[in-house]
C-alpha cells in the first residue's frame, strides 16, 4: 500500500501546531487525516472506539501530551494494536534526524524534534519500505 493512502491520526493540543502538521501532510499528498486535542480523545478514537477494527497507519503525537499524563510512550504504542506506526515530536528530547525508539517486524515508533514537512516526508518514505 502506498503511504499516500495511509490513515493518519494527529494528537496535538495546540490548534496552531495541529494545523501546521495537517498542512504539511496535505502538501505531501495525504488526505485521510484525523485530529484530536487531548489524550482522552486519543484513547476514545483508538482504544474505546465503536469501530474496534478501525486502524490508523500512523500516529503523530506531541511528546509533551504524553508526558503531561505520565504515559510511557513505548508501552502505550506496544499495547495499542490499532496504531501501526508512531511518531513522537518533541522539541526538547528529539534529534534533528528521526530516531527509532521501538521497532518490531511490522511496527515502528520514532522520535523527531519537529513535525515539519521535511522531517515527516523523509520519515514517511522510510516507513513505507
Amino acid at each position: 500500500m502506498s503511504y499516500k493512502c495511509w490513515r493518519i491520526l494527529i494528537a496535538e493540543e495546540q490548534p496552531a501546531l495541529q494545523g501546521r502538521i495537517g498542512k504539511s501532510l496535505n502538501e505531501l499528498g495525504y488526505r485521510a487525516l484525523t485530529a484530536v486535542c487531548s489524550f482522552r480523545e486519543l484513547l476514545s478514537v483508538t482504544q474505546y472506539s465503536y469501530e474496534p477494527f478501525d486502524q490508523f497507519d500512523l500516529l503523530i503525537i506531541n511528546g509533551e501530551l504524553l508526558a503531561a499524563v505520565g504515559v510511557d510512550p513505548i508501552r502505550f504504542f506496544q499495547s495499542n494494536a490499532q496504531i501501526r506506526h508512531g511518531v513522537i515530536h518533541d522539541a526538547r528530547r528529539g534529534q534533528p534526524h528521526a530516531e527509532t525508539i521501538y521497532a518490531s517486524q511490522r511496527r515502528q515508533l520514532n522520535l523527531i524534534r519537529t513535525a515539519d514537512r521535511s522531517s515527516l516526508g523523509s520519515l514517511l518514505e522510510q516507513l513505507d519500505v
